[in-house]
């Protein structure tokens, strides 16, 4: 008997947490309700297609960023759901029914991950290429090195980084903004 009367009582403070849970899942969504005129806000569905209100459309133009390219970048975070850095921009994502993700953007912090990293152009290039998932010998090919400088570029890189192979190296530079698919190419013919 005293062991069914623990359960009765774990289960009543279960239906209470619950019930404090879809109180504040509630009072989230109002407040992204009501704040849908005053933030940069982007909305992605399930299947990629996105919407975009006019603060998120004044942040991102106001940045320089080409809009598709930091559009698709957003859409490999939201499918992971994760919380972005790109340069001094935070993203901040939260799934919602349906497999529908809201993402809010904000000001961040005028350090440049690119000065945090201290990555070298060479690193940057080769990180881009890394990310798009191409072999070191494609990559010596494309950047016109041999693959030997390849792998001590790599290690320079993980060591940077904090990483130990390409598939965290390349999850570390999506999340911290250190490649934006077409834009991080725009940069380097720039500089």
């Amino acid at each position: 008997m005293f062991h069914i009367k623990r359960v009765l009582r774990a289960e009543v403070n279960m239906n209470k947490i619950n019930r404090e849970i879809i109180t504040r899942v509630k009072k989230s969504l109002r407040l992204i309700d009501k704040n849908l005129e005053k933030e940069a806000v982007i909305f992605i569905d399930a299947k990629g297609a996105h919407w975009v209100n006019e603060l998120a459309n004044e942040f991102i133009s106001r940045k320089g960023i080409p809009k598709n390219d930091f559009m698709e970048w957003i859409k490999l975070g939201a499918s992971h759901l994760q919380n972005l850095n790109y340069d001094d921009i935070n993203i901040h994502m939260m799934k919602l029914p349906e497999q529908y993700v809201v993402v809010f953007l904000k000001q961040g912090q005028k350090e440049t991950v690119s000065k945090k990293y201290r990555l070298t152009l060479r690193e940057r290039e080769l990180l881009r290429f890394l990310v798009q998932g191409f072999s070191n010998k494609k990559i010596a090919g494309l950047m016109k090195i041999c693959p030997g400088t390849v792998n001590t570029h790599l290690d320079n890189i993980y060591s940077k980084l904090g990483c130990s192979n390409r598939l965290t190296t390349c999850f570390t530079a999506l999340k911290n903004g250190l490649f934006l698919p077409t834009c991080e190419a725009h940069i380097n013919k720039k500089i």
